[in-house]
């Protein structure tokens, strides 16, 4: 009987394991051993939360593991495999990360009084899309980005052009990506989605969507 597959599930900002756990079942349901990992995205930066993350595979002592990340949760995991070289073999797949200039959202309303604060530790080397990290990993890395437009972008005036709501197509493609697929969702709805669900479960067998 051949073992599972291991599969780390990284939140976005602002979030948590509970949003993942759809996408978490989904995945059991095709036979992935899957886990979860908590980090403070008001409190640490992007590199800070990439070390919470880089302990957490240590003490899964695991030969093998896939990461499948939301949003900022990406940009994590650019920190990740840039920082460490010891991370198990496997797949990547990120689920609407803006990996090319960062967040156009973010960036237009990180002064709002509210809003200033919870983004604070996360713009930079991050959303604000200045010194993100180099892809430094050979691994074979997909994207799975929304094109429906319905999220916080709907209460800033708007986005000017494709997006899921929150992020822009043009945000989620990166020259080293192994592969890129289109989903009629929106950028909370990518971890709702059985559809979503069944293509990173295709790319983290196979390497295609």
């Amino acid at each position: 009987m051949m073992s599972k597959q291991n599969v780390l599930l990284i939140h976005g900002i602002l979030m948590n394991p509970l949003e993942m756990r759809f996408l978490g079942w989904q995945l059991e349901k095709s036979g992935f051993h899957v886990h979860y990992i908590f980090y403070r995205s008001v409190l640490k930066t992007p590199l800070e939360n990439a070390h919470v993350i880089h302990n957490k595979i240590k003490k899964l002592k695991l030969k093998q593991l896939h990461i499948v990340a939301h949003s900022l949760g990406g940009l994590i995991s650019m920190h990740l495999f840039n920082q460490f070289d010891d991370t198990p073999d496997g797949r990547v797949v990120m689920l609407g990360s803006p990996v090319n200039g960062g967040s156009y959202i973010a960036k237009k309303v990180q002064n709002w009084p509210i809003i200033s604060p919870l983004l604070a530790k996360s713009m930079h080397n991050a959303l604000s899309g200045k010194d993100i990290p180099k892809w430094t990993t050979k691994r074979e890395w997909g994207m799975i980005a929304g094109t429906k437009s319905a999220g916080l972008g709907l209460f800033t005036g708007g986005l000017p052009s494709l997006s899921d709501g929150t992020v822009l197509l043009e945000e989620t493609y990166h020259k080293q990506q192994t592969a890129h697929i289109t989903v009629n969702t929106s950028h909370s709805g990518l971890l709702f989605s059985k559809q979503v669900a069944k293509l990173t479960s295709n790319f983290l067998n196979s390497g295609e969507f």
